[in-house]
């Protein structure tokens, strides 16, 4: 994996890559944490994702509104950040170090269930896997067409074409339309249907078993080849 490009992915500011453009309503951005806000998550990559048969990349809408419980782990995630973004050398111990935050953090997401139970019925651990949003900020609610589109263009198909997966989960009900429209890639790439998260991610929903276990086969049909 190329750390020098996910390291130039760091440095992207929110208010410059979103201010005053068509489309886009900046108080959606949430400002709860300050200026740290600012700064984008440039995703989540297993140690062993690279070696492993099958690469998937869980792909989600946007990062949420930080809880008043989580405010303190995502703090400690934005200064790896910023230790990988300053760092020269050992690159790939620093991005690790934000990786190992990432962990920390997961099990708190009430969305990661959903991936929870793909990796249960695929046995891959979580650090086999890679997960991202499509929009690498905090955001209120879900973004629109003109937030996903900007959010492609400056960060997700770079981050994409970096890991270089060979099958993408979406996470949320038709978001593989969003994924299908603004992706660019040369890659044989698959984007699974998005997983639906009925239920406010609370529970898993019979439809969102079904959209799961639709997952799994084409994980299964992607490994055979």
């Amino acid at each position: 994996m190329n750390y020098d490009s996910l390291q130039k992915l760091s440095y992207l500011k929110r208010d410059i890559t979103y201010k005053n453009k068509p489309g886009i309503r900046i108080d959606k951005f949430s400002d709860r944490l300050g200026l740290i806000e600012q700064d984008p998550f440039i995703g989540f990559v297993g140690k062993d994702f690279e070696q492993t048969q099958c690469k998937v990349l869980f792909l989600g809408k946007s990062n949420a509104e930080s809880k008043s419980e989580h405010q303190a782990i995502d703090r400690q995630i934005n200064q790896a950040l910023l230790l990988f973004q300053s760092s020269e050398k050992h690159k790939e111990i620093f991005y690790r170090q934000y990786a190992n935050r990432y962990l920390e953090a997961m099990p708190r997401w009430n969305i990661s269930r959903f991936v929870n139970e793909f990796r249960n019925l695929t046995k891959l651990s979580l650090h086999q896997i890679a997960y991202a949003n499509i929009v690498p900020y905090r955001y209120i609610g879900a973004p629109n067409n003109a937030a996903y589109k900007i959010a492609f263009e400056n960060f997700t198909n770079k981050f994409i074409e970096i890991i270089k997966p060979d099958l993408i989960v979406p996470l949320g009900a038709n978001l593989e339309e969003i994924i299908i429209r603004n992706l660019t890639t040369d890659r044989k790439i698959y984007v699974a249907k998005g997983i639906n998260r009925e239920g406010r991610d609370k529970r898993i929903a019979e439809v969102g078993w079904q959209t799961i276990l639709n997952a799994v086969e084409d994980y299964e049909n992607k490994k055979r080849g």
